[in-house]
């Protein structure tokens, strides 16, 4: 097994430490965007919620045929 010379194992890990960090970076990204979608899917959750309830008033629904 042949053993890889300073310089390039420098080269590697330089290399490695950069990856791990634009990773993070994206990651962190990723997680404010999933974040935001999760609070438009709750708004939008309740808004439904509170739409059925104003409709479930059997006098001002119209039957199905309309």
């Amino acid at each position: 097994m042949s053993e890889l010379p300073k310089e390039e194992l420098e080269s590697k890990i330089a290399f490695l430490e950069r990856h791990i960090e634009e990773q993070d970076r994206e990651i962190l990204n990723l997680r404010k965007i999933l974040d935001k979608v999760l609070e438009d899917v709750e708004s939008l959750q309740n808004s439904e919620q509170q739409t059925s309830q104003q409709n479930s008033d059997p006098a001002t629904e119209r039957p199905p045929h309309y």
